[in-house]
Parts: C-alpha cells; structure tokens; sequence
C-alpha cells in the first residue's frame, strides 16, 4: 500500500476538509463532468435508472456498465449530497468506470431525484442496506457482473456497512465486500463532538441548510407526510431526524434512532470483508472513537481499518507521487474493491 503524504499545507483536518470541498465541490458545480482535473480520465457513459429498494421504496440511479466488465460497484453519498454534486463519488466512478467496473451511483432514501419520488426519509443505513442488496440483484439482472462491492463516503460508508450486514442475513450471492472512506459510524457521540469546536458548528448548519431544503420539498411534494410547522422547528441536524424520520420509522425518541441505526454496534460482527479508511484528524467525528474501532476491528480477520494522522473528512488528498494522482484515499478503496475480485472471499482475506 502506498503511504499517505498530506501536502505541508494541508495538515489541519479542518483546513483539509474545507479547502478540498471548496475547491473541488465548486468546480464541480461550475463545470460538471468538464472539470479541468479529470481530462485524464474520459467520462462515464451514465444511463438512468429508477430501481427498486425494500419495501418498494423507489430509488433513482445513473448506472453504467463498460463491456468485458470485472465487477460491480454501487456508491453511496454523504448526508446531504445528491448524484448531481457529489463531486467525490463522480471521481470514484470515473476511476472505477475505466478500471472495468460497472458502476451505479444513487439517490438514497429523502435525497435528491429520489426524494422526488417517494415520501421515504432516510435512515442512515438501517432500511438503506437492505435497498443495496435489491439494487445489487437489479443490476446483476440488467448485465452488471455477479461480484458486487458497496463503496461509501462519510455517512454513505455506513450506508455501505449496512449493505454488507444485510447482504450477510439475507444470504446474498453477489455482494463480497464493502470500502468506506472517512466513515460516519456512531450519530451520537459524533454529533456532540462536531457542536464543540467553531468549524463544527458552522458545518452543522451547512448541513441543516440543505436538510431544511428537502424537508420543503418533501412537504411540497408530500404535504400529508410532515406535520404543521415541522420545516420551521428544524435548526440542526437532530432536530430534522425528530421531525421527519423518527415517527415515520417508529422510535421513540432520536437517541433511540440513532442507537439502532449506528454502525459501529455491528462492525465486530461482519463476515464479509470491508475496508474504512479513517484519519485522526477528521473534524466530524468524536477522536475518542478510534480506539474503540480499531478494538473491534481487530477482533474481527474479515475488517481493514487504515488510520492516518492527517486526512480530513471524505478528503485524504495527498501529494502526487508519479505513481498515482492525489487522490489517495479513494485510490485505496478502489485497491481494496480489486482484491475482493482477486480473491477468495473468507475471513483470510488480508490487506
């Protein structure tokens, strides 16, 4: 594995997180697929799609598969993003496109084109898996190869996980593995840790702003489905999930909601192998939950866990080595969805 070399000037998590979002997440939105740092890699030939998750929940899609392809991957998206600026999950599918991957990138549950369809909130992975292992079969139907890995960013990485815990109850002969980067695995805790610093706050309301705004469309498009005055009670990220998620999902209470719907309660308890690529410095996330994830991690032969000093969240750039662009972070968890074809997948599975 090529070691991780943070550019001198980019050793703040909160810095990293910040200018790699503002650099790259502008550009995208100005330029889309003719953004100037991805010429090197020629453009996904995308089509649409409207797949169908559990309980028939209706879930919009770009897939694409490239001919002779070796494996399938489906991407899942941070808390607020949506297909259409999720400038880090288009990067990832461009790289895994032209690496001879069949790739699906989705609207989950309350996002985007999806949330246009259906009146479903999200949950954070718990229904969310299973809606991968569905796609997953669809996709296999439609052409894609049987080799199936789930690949997240953020709080999409706990989307992946789920999908690998629903692959696994349910007995899923295509999903064989998942890869996270920068991967959201306890609300609670988290949510404390990002209100205590300056930066924190001002991200949480980032994410409020554009929560609020698919809470308007819900109610725009759903009217029945939100309660009186809902969309205006919500001014951070826990109050949305009281107002739109709980009832609908039925908890009782927000601590309730994100007790069940964490990921890190099951990561010792995964038999299929799975990739999280995590940095110290990652400003969302509680630092005092590192040493409790590389305790279940190690008690468990089928999970990786990459941890570096510095890295930010859903960032990892690094410096450009010749051997491969600055990119690195998702460079491992495309190395990672490699093996899981290279391999047999068993507990021996090592990275």
């Amino acid at each position: 594995m090529l070691p991780y070399q943070a550019p001198w000037y980019l050793k703040n998590g909160s810095i990293m997180t910040v200018a790699t979002d503002l650099w790259y997440g502008t550009t995208w939105r100005w330029w889309g697929d003719r953004v100037t740092w991805l010429r090197y890699l020629p453009k996904v030939p995308w089509q649409e799609h409207i797949f169908t998750g559990a309980e028939g929940v209706p879930l919009w899609g770009l897939w694409s598969c490239p001919t002779h392809a070796k494996g399938t991957i489906i991407l899942n998206l941070g808390i607020t993003a949506q297909v259409k600026n999720a400038w880090y999950a288009h990067i990832f599918a461009r790289k895994a496109y032209n690496a001879g991957f069949a790739v699906l990138l989705y609207d989950w549950r309350g996002h985007g084109r999806t949330a246009e369809l259906s009146p479903v909130p999200s949950s954070y992975g718990w229904r969310e898996g299973e809606d991968q292992v569905n796609m997953a079969a669809q996709l296999v139907a439609m052409g894609c190869p049987d080799r199936v890995a789930l690949v997240g960013f953020s709080i999409g990485g706990q989307l992946a996980l789920w999908g690998l815990k629903a692959a696994i109850e349910q007995d899923c002969p295509f999903i064989c593995g998942a890869a996270a980067l920068s991967c959201h695995l306890e609300s609670t805790r988290s949510l404390a840790h990002l209100r205590s610093t300056t930066v924190g706050r001002i991200i949480e309301q980032h994410f409020v702003k554009n929560l609020c705004a698919e809470a308007e469309k819900r109610r725009q498009l759903f009217p029945y489905t939100v309660k009186p005055g809902a969309v205006e009670r919500i001014k951070s990220i826990d109050s949305f999930d009281r107002e739109i998620a709980i009832d609908y999902y039925g908890f009782t209470s927000v601590a309730e909601y994100y007790q069940k719907t964490s990921a890190i309660y099951f990561l010792d308890k995964l038999t299929l192998p799975y990739l999280i690529v995590y940095s110290q410095d990652d400003p969302m996330f509680d630092p005092k939950l590192i040493a409790e994830v590389e305790q279940l991690t190690d008690g468990n032969p089928n999970a990786h866990f990459i941890l570096t000093q510095f890295g930010g969240h859903t960032a990892h750039v690094g410096v450009n080595t010749g051997s491969e662009d600055n990119f690195w972070g998702m460079n491992r968890l495309l190395e990672f969805c490699e093996r899981l074809l290279d391999r047999a997948l068993s507990a021996s599975i090592i990275y």
